[in-house]
């Protein structure tokens, strides 16, 4: 029977098979088994030991207070009262919900983390032994290829947490939890692993360059996004755009997590509105929110994966793709703002509301352009390429038609212009906030500036990016990564060892990154002024002209070479 059905599995997924025979040996199976059962008692053990010990042992004295006691609160904690034998009256209602939020924060952390660390070692294993490019001739198709990376790598992590499915099912019926909200917090964690483990495979088909490092950078990410979205955005208001972070933390979809006793001051999805829509009055829906962002996100990742399997060379994105990733996730995060304190309500607090959330949502941005100019960003070979077939074609001008086209949609043409359509979606879509905002002129003017700064920051990243990509070096990878991060962090770091107020010299920090908050913000309480906004796009703009000019002439170069070489030939 186990034959059968090992030849029934090599047929449906060849690769899976391969990685459950090189995982699934004795030693492994029983170590996985032994490490969840131990865990499990230790983590049973530690809470059997927070309960009141009973009076019977003379150990403990009449109304000493606890959280599992039931009585009147003493020193913020319940009294303990005992029943007519003599045993303390516990709340273990509260303790089974204690241990089941316990067992469920310890379970998908180590699918998230440890999963993520081993596929990316996989990856990094199989391109250091020259297997990946084998595995690459295989003909099964990519998608086959890749689940069976993602169902049998991380087999172990599995096997350790399924073994943990009874006590954690039980321990959340013990605490009167719906099997329903169990479940669909079950189902929350499968399509988080899903997004989790696809993003895992792309940094390790993408980041082959960090060598050793790369698994410990990624799984490192992600304990640190879990770490820091689990504190940080405990406690943020419910109609904050940072929000949006929480739909990528199984965390917040713990059932009944505020009423156990280590969570009860976290602010969960009751007032949660998108669009002012009251989607967090219903459980259900926002477990379905959270399960439709895993899904379109994790589409636009394997989008990517197919690319980048195949052909290396090949860019994470089309241009095409991106846009409609920029228009999807501007959308999102957009919903995701005070909308009903900032549009249709009255507050006095309401510029301050608009503020914060044009803050918070420039800071969601910032990250999806640094995904964006990595994704559309073609490498050396490919803008080789591109830059032959326009010397051949004989549409070398600028600005022909056929060559925006090619900047707008084309694969291998620069992503300068496409990096800079992505900035236009994304302030259209943010400027609505400031066009329905309730708020002043003078407000909604600087939020404005703070839009303009941040396009012309994103274009000149982009721009440096590109250039460092064309680099003829092996690494320009790692160029092109150090010279970006340089950029970003530098001039703070700069400033802050000679400025420590950006009050002070607001002039001079309108030229790092943090331009946009200032112009927000205007720390110094007066408003900038047009011409100080328009001098210090004016500059970046002429720092952007000539490294767009530079990569023009290095491509023309480029472009004629190789041509050369063609009809040389």
């Amino acid at each position: 029977m186990i034959l059968n059905f090992l030849d029934r599995l090599g047929d449906w997924n060849p690769q899976l098979l391969r990685e459950l025979r090189g995982r699934l040996q004795i030693r492994n199976i029983l170590l996985a088994i032994s490490v969840s059962l131990l865990g499990q008692f230790l983590l049973f053990i530690s809470f059997q030991g927070q309960l009141p010990i009973s009076a019977n042992n003379n150990d403990v004295i009449t109304n000493h207070p606890n959280k599992y006691c039931t009585g009147n609160l003493l020193y913020g904690l319940p009294q303990c009262l005992q029943d007519a034998f003599g045993n303390t009256i516990i709340n273990w209602q509260l303790w089974w919900l204690d241990l089941f939020t316990g067992l469920s924060i310890i379970s998908y952390f180590t699918l998230l983390v440890i999963g993520t660390y081993l596929i990316i070692s996989d990856l990094a294993t199989e391109e250091s032994r020259d297997t990946l490019n084998f595995i690459r001739l295989s003909p099964q198709p990519p998608q086959s290829i890749l689940m069976g990376k993602m169902l049998g790598v991380p087999i172990l992590p599995y096997l350790a947490v399924a073994i943990a499915i009874p006590v954690h099912v039980f321990s959340g019926l013990k605490a009167n939890i719906p099997l329903g909200m169990i479940l669909g917090f079950d189902a929350v964690v499968l399509v988080a692993c899903f997004f989790y483990y696809s993003a895992a495979l792309l940094f390790g088909l993408v980041g082959t360059w960090l060598g050793g490092f790369q698994a410990w950078l990624g799984s490192g990410v992600v304990l640190g996004f879990l770490l820091f979205t689990m504190n940080a955005l405990a406690n943020v208001p419910r109609n904050v755009s940072l929000i949006l972070l929480r739909f990528f933390n199984p965390f917040y979809f713990i059932p009944n997590l505020s009423d156990s006793s280590a969570y009860r001051t976290i602010n969960l999805w009751a007032d949660f509105h998108w669009f002012a829509l009251p989607l967090g009055a219903s459980w259900i829906t926002i477990i379905g929110l959270g399960l439709l962002n895993y899904t379109a996100l994790t589409h636009f990742i394997w989008l990517a994966l197919q690319r980048c399997f195949r052909n290396t060379n090949a860019t994470m994105l089309s241009k095409q793709q991106s846009y409609l990733l920029t228009s999807y996730f501007s959308i999102l995060a957009l919903g995701c703002a005070n909308w009903q304190s900032i549009i249709w309500g009255k507050f006095p607090d309401s510029t301050t509301m608009m503020k914060d959330n044009i803050a918070c949502l420039l800071f969601l941005h910032l990250w999806l352009f640094l995904y964006l100019i990595a994704a559309i960003s073609p490498h050396r070979q490919t803008l080789q390429d591109w830059a032959r077939y326009r010397h051949v074609s004989g549409h070398k001008s600028l600005w022909n038609s056929y060559t925006i086209k090619d900047l707008i949609w084309a694969e291998k043409s620069p992503g300068l212009v496409a990096i800079a359509l992505n900035a236009i979606i994304a302030i259209f879509s943010l400027s609505l906030l400031i066009l329905l905002a309730d708020g002043s002129i003078q407000d909604k003017i600087n939020a404005v500036y703070a839009f303009a700064l941040a396009g012309s920051l994103a274009m000149l990243y982009a721009a440096l990016t590109q250039l460092l990509l064309f680099m003829k070096t092996k690494h320009r990878v790692f160029w092109a990564a150090g010279g970006l991060g340089a950029a970003i962090i530098l001039p703070i770091f700069i400033l802050l060892m000679l400025f420590n107020y950006p009050g002070n010299n607001t002039f001079v920090w309108l030229f790092s990154i943090a331009a946009p908050l200032l112009a927000l913000y205007t720390p110094t309480g007066e408003p900038l002024s047009p011409i100080t906004v328009l001098f210090v796009i004016f500059v970046q703009g002429s720092i952007l002209t000539l490294l767009v000019l530079q990569l023009r002439r290095q491509l023309q170069k480029a472009g004629e070479s190789a041509t050369k070489a063609l009809f040389s030939q």
